[in-house]
């Protein structure tokens, strides 16, 4: 069938070539000259960056098979989840995000922008990617390489900032496609702007069916499909007070429920946000923006503990009740001085209230505790950044920055549900940390199309909510929260050059060395056998199940080389290739067995392979490889996942001016992707092939 399958797709698109456009020349392939914001926070062209800066415009979105936003992410080699699946499918308590292997758990170690607000989860890192649809979104800047300087806790790794369009005058995008698994994905972007006032609106209806996400020759009668739907809706109104002054207020609403794989493993999530702001250009020449928001959110989760011959299953946790409340604001100035100095000066501050409502131990039909923990955190930050051009060919970028996190009202009650008493009361101690994050970077101009770059930096990421007081279960592991968590540290290097010829090569070739303290683990402390046992400090065990707990463990250091090679070779024909190795150890730890370990789920080589072909008078074709090596699930090392190589395909068609038949398919010859193993063996499994296709409208 899959033999049969591109010939199909193609016969498809090609039947409706009586209705193409005129033709059109071809898009250029660079985006050297694009104007981003993340990596200085102020509007900077790419080639004047002294970084590693990729953007992903809206036409690469468009061309591709993905269906969420971390689908699109994945052409990035050293972007990874800590399961390396759609998050169309599977748990967001699995999509924490990292970049250049600083992975290892659900907190991400990437920092996840919205419009330039934290988009990762206040309360547990993780990042929800379907609460953005595709159609909503203008572009997507990613910065690899320590961020922590302007951008403060998590961006350890980098940023991701996706940006979404702003209200145009009558723009309308729409989307309409079904699939395989009973897909179907329905998007809808409108806007318009009347003297001043800009309005823009934007919703998502999204339903899957899912797949079996255990490996074919291990599923039991138990295993059911990770289905998933969501649903979202958005808007934004903006007014021009004048040319130099913009006031607006954004909000939206998202709502997502989740089977995990068994009949009774689900969980759901339901945000609200809001967000409001201005900018405003002075006289003197000074640019200020403000911007404030909040975030009200519930999570619940209900998790199980499946037989050994995967027959039946027994509740293990249920997460009833998790909300989560973030309040923020930021204002930002920014002046040039002399010319060549680009002084920027900004505080943020972040409010975070977050607790778990919880039951655990089944015994007999019930379950037996209750438990109630959580606490507050205050995050406070002030940054300085001067971008000086001592010449024509020089960008010096000098910055720092002063963090306060406060973590306070710590508390864990356990109740034991059969007789009501009281079997834990806890209240945790107070705790502030402040830090220092200083950085440098160069940018020399040695010809107009050879770039040297350099950085040195250091960052920081405060342990969460969820790390400190959420336990959790899953798959033949028990995770046991920590209290005494300290923030993790990175100091980090990179150095690098840019070339391209003629606008039609590009060359860009970046070596990374990173060092992390501290890191927070998920410490294996030890397993069950072939009974239930009580292992401290997780409790009761069942068999066969590991007991683990978050812990600050020594160092670990992340060093390699990230190549990326694109080519125009004829009118209509791109080829790229981007490529990453990574080398990551365990340098240090209070557990002598992990002492030169892999880091977990970081593997050492990455690549992806890319062809176009883009005649808007035919079709617009592409083929994408994608290659994660071989990595480890766990922090010994023990249960290792194999490498994967998997084909995504799309074909598009103008039909008639604005609207675009597609089809896409996401791992064309349906490989095996190991995305997880547990101790009794069993092995988790990533997107199998999955068809797609429908029509975008444009107008």
């Amino acid at each position: 069938m899959r033999r049969r399958l591109i010939p199909l797709l193609a016969g498809l698109i090609g039947s409706v070539g009586s209705l193409a456009a005129a033709q059109e020349q071809p898009s250029e392939v660079f985006p050297m000259d694009e104007v981003v914001v993340t990596a200085t926070r102020n509007a900077t062209e790419v080639k004047d960056i002294p970084a590693n800066v990729s953007v992903i415009t809206k036409e690469d979105i468009k061309q591709s098979a993905a269906l969420t936003v971390d689908d699109v992410l994945k052409q990035i080699p050293g972007f990874s989840l800590l399961r390396q699946t759609s998050s169309s499918a599977l748990s967001p308590t699995t999509q924490g995000v990292s970049l250049r292997g600083l992975g290892g758990s659900s907190s991400s170690r990437t920092l996840v922008l919205l419009d330039g607000v934290p988009l990762n989860d206040a309360f547990g890192g993780w990042v929800y990617w379907d609460r953005v649809p595709l159609e909503s979104i203008e572009r997507i800047e990613v910065v690899r390489g320590g961020a922590s300087t302007t951008w403060g806790n998590l961006a350890l790794g980098g940023v991701i900032n996706i940006i979404t369009a702003r209200p145009d005058k009558q723009a309308v995008r729409a989307r309409a496609e079904g699939g395989n698994h009973s897909t179907v994905d329905l998007s809808l972007f409108g806007s318009d702007v009347v003297d001043g006032l800009g309005l823009s609106v934007t919703g998502e209806y999204f339903n899957t069916d899912g797949w079996v996400d255990v490996q074919r020759n291990q599923r039991g009668p138990i295993d059911t499909g990770v289905n998933s739907a969501h649903k979202t809706a958005g808007g934004k109104l903006e007014y021009a007070l004048s040319p130099d002054a913009l006031v607006y207020l954004h909000g939206s609403y998202y709502a997502e429920d989740r089977d995990d794989g068994t009949p009774l493993a689900h969980d759901s999530t339901d945000i609200g946000y809001v967000r409001a702001g201005g900018n405003l250009n002075t006289d003197d020449g000074s640019t200020w923006q403000a911007t404030s928001f909040a975030n009200l959110e519930t999570f619940k989760s209900f998790t199980t503990s499946v037989s050994a011959d995967r027959t039946s299953e027994t509740p293990s946790l249920d997460q009833f009740n998790v909300p989560a409340t973030t309040v923020g604001a930021s204002l930002q100035w920014s002046r040039v001085f002399y010319t060549a100095h680009q002084a920027t000066a900004g505080t943020d501050f972040l409010y975070i209230d977050g607790e778990t409502n919880e039951r655990s131990r089944f015994q007999s039909g019930q379950f037996t505790l209750q438990r109630k923990a959580g606490g507050h955190q205050v995050l406070d930050g002030i940054y300085l950044q001067d971008v000086f051009t001592p010449a024509p060919q020089w960008v010096v970028i000098a910055a720092g920055r002063v963090d306060l996190w406060r973590n306070y009202d710590g508390t864990r009650v356990d109740h034991n549900l059969q007789t009501g008493a009281v079997t834990a009361d806890e209240t945790f101690p107070n705790r502030t940390r402040a830090t220092f994050d200083p950085s440098l970077s160069l940018l020399y101009h040695a010809t107009d199309d050879l770039a040297v770059r350099g950085a040195a930096y250091q960052g920081v990421r405060d342990p969460n909510l969820n790390e400190l007081y959420r336990p959790f279960r899953s798959r033949g592991f028990v995770t046991e929260a920590n209290a005494k968590l300290d923030p993790e540290r990175l100091n980090g290097v990179e150095a690098g050059f840019d070339y391209t010829v003629e606008r039609s090569f590009l060359a860009r070739i970046t070596g990374f060395w990173n060092e992390v303290e501290d890191p927070i683990f998920n410490v294996t402390i030890a397993t069950a056998g072939k009974t239930t046992q009580t292992i401290q400090p997780c409790g009761s065990v069942s068999a066969n199940t590991t007991c683990r707990q978050r812990q600050n463990s020594g160092r670990f250091r992340s060093a390699g080389t990230e190549v990326e090679g694109l080519y125009r070779f004829a009118d209509y024909w791109n080829a790229s290739i981007s490529y990453m190795y990574d080398n990551t150890d365990v340098l240090s730890a209070p557990q002598a067995q992990l002492v030169g370990n892999q880091v977990r789920g970081a593997p050492e080589n990455q690549f992806v392979l890319r062809g176009e072909y883009n005649n808007p008078a035919l079709l617009y074709a592409s083929v994408l490889g994608r290659y994660i090596g071989g990595r480890y699930d766990d922090d010994l090392n023990n249960f290792h996942l194999d490498a994967a190589f998997t084909v995504d395909v799309l074909l598009e068609r103008q039909l008639v001016r604005g609207c675009d038949l597609f089809i896409g398919v996401q791992n064309l010859f349906d490989k095996t992707v190991q995305v997880g193993k547990g101790p009794d063996g069993i092995v988790g499994t990533g997107t199998p092939v999955l068809v797609h296709g429908g029509l975008r409208v444009t107008f």
